[in-house]
């Protein structure tokens, strides 16, 4: 009996060894080398310090800087960030800074959900996401007065990431 035992875990060790060689396989080819994963890493773009923003009008360049805040109405990340914004529209209230949100969605529904946030006074504007170089919210963008990128954020920020922002504008 116990050469029959011994066969069966002999049968056993070889089946979890082939198992765990087959999930090590899976596990590689769809991070590694699937076509997917390499389209996913192309297809994310960041603004690039000082190439220009073509959304914003020239009327408006008597602001020193303007911020864009990147955001999209069924972003979790963007609503949990709420409270950071209307810190943030307070900070610029008195300094010659512009705030922008922007939004792929229509500009009624952008402002809409703005208001169910309690965040008033932002200038909001229309564009697909990717037109400001931007493919994941939130993105925070800071452009000088010629519409440069100075700086720029992506996600949601950090405390110590929050107070560089507010910084910058003050600076």
């Amino acid at each position: 009996m116990s050469k029959l035992s011994h066969k069966a875990e002999l049968a056993a060790n070889i089946l979890i060894i082939v198992v765990a060689a087959l999930l090590t396989g899976v596990i590689v080819q769809k991070y590694f080398f699937s076509k997917s994963a390499t389209v996913n890493q192309q297809a994310r773009v960041q603004p690039a310090i000082g190439s220009h923003v073509n959304l914003l009008d020239e009327s408006r360049s008597n602001q020193s800087k303007t911020l864009i805040l990147a955001l999209q109405t069924g972003c979790h990340f963007c609503n949990e960030s709420a409270p950071f914004y209307k810190r943030l529209i307070e900070t610029v209230k008195d300094k010659n800074v512009r705030l922008v949100a922007v939004f792929p969605t229509s500009i009624e529904e952008s402002k809409a959900h703005l208001n169910e946030l309690g965040l008033t006074n932002l200038e909001v504007k229309r564009s697909p996401l990717e037109n400001i170089q931007v493919s994941g919210t939130p993105t925070l963008i800071l452009t000088n007065e010629k519409g440069e990128i100075m700086d720029f954020w992506v996600g949601k920020l950090t405390p110590d990431k929050e107070t560089e922002v507010i910084n910058k504008l003050n600076s």
